[in-house]
């Protein structure tokens, strides 16, 4: 629910489609000029050659490998907000909602099989959502925002 009232769908979609106009004004610059310096060797006459569409199926690859970590950080910071979401909205209405939430996260996470300790480089790459035990961490230990007087 909180990616939904936070607007994350659409802040994921704009993100995405800035990403990918970005790997494709890249890819094409990259192909021109591999091409241009290249091109003899690999038997390409020109970006429009049939034969260049590996080359720039191959840069977009490797743009899509480098890229990864960036929309991953993208994603976990979206989750984490929509963490602190879920953890505000039951904060009061349930009993030890702080347990509660550090407890479905310790299920989610073992019906996951996930490993509670990843190494940073794991994280920094490969993970689109906070890892387990920063979850765990956070649930703990969150406390709500203080509500302004006169806000309610």
């Amino acid at each position: 629910m909180g990616h939904y009232v936070l607007g994350h769908v659409v802040k994921g979609f704009n993100f995405f489609l800035a990403m990918l106009f970005m790997a494709l004004f890249l890819a094409y610059r990259l192909l021109d000029w591999l091409v241009l310096r290249f091109g003899s060797n690999w038997g390409i006459r020109g970006p429009s050659d049939w034969a260049s569409l590996g080359v720039l199926l191959l840069l977009l690859q490797v743009m899509s490998f480098f890229g990864e970590p960036i929309g991953n950080a993208f994603s976990r910071r979206i989750e984490h907000a929509a963490d602190v979401y879920g953890l505000e909205l039951i904060y009061g209405m349930i009993p030890n909602a702080n347990e509660v939430a550090a407890h479905s996260f310790q299920v989610l996470g073992e019906e996951d099989l996930d490993d509670p300790e990843p190494s940073k480089f794991i994280v920094f790459w490969l993970y689109s959502h906070p890892p387990l035990n920063e979850r765990l961490l956070f649930a703990h230990d969150f406390k709500p925002a203080e509500t302004k007087p006169g806000s309610r």
